[in-house]
């Protein structure tokens, strides 16, 4: 099974990823701040698993986005570095929800897990036109 764009198909997938991975962390986060207004006196331990259930969750559909997106390409250790970046790419990206955290709290944290979903929805339609051809 071959594709005719695999650099598209590779770069596509790995934006999407990235952005998906970084709504899954994002989204955590989001998690913890409603919690913690609802709570102030919340356990660090809870607030703890919070985050790294979504860190692990982010990086595990980072993972699975960037390889099953590029599954028209046929080396599978070019798939697996387009998923490895999609996980650095989802780091890098969830990185940016500390300063929506800083300059918006809550709101600002939606609004960034919004623009977020924007760009996985529109990278996974842009992956899935290069899978194509």
């Amino acid at each position: 099974m071959t594709t005719s764009d695999p650099v598209g198909t590779a770069v596509t997938s790995i934006g999407a990823g990235a952005s998906t991975g970084a709504a899954v962390m994002t989204t955590g986060v989001l998690l913890l701040r409603v919690l913690q207004a609802g709570n102030p006196e919340l356990p660090v331990q809870q607030g703890g698993a919070i985050i790294g259930a979504s860190v692990l969750l982010g990086v595990l559909a980072a993972v699975a986005t960037g390889w099953f997106r590029t599954r028209t390409i046929p080396d599978y250790w070019r798939r697996g570095v387009a998923s490895v970046i999609s996980v650095f790419g989802a780091a890098v990206l969830s990185v940016f929800a500390t300063a929506a955290d800083m300059i918006g709290r809550r709101v600002g944290i939606a609004l960034y897990l919004a623009l977020l979903m924007v760009a996985a929805w529109a990278t996974h339609r842009a992956a899935a036109r290069a899978a194509r051809g």
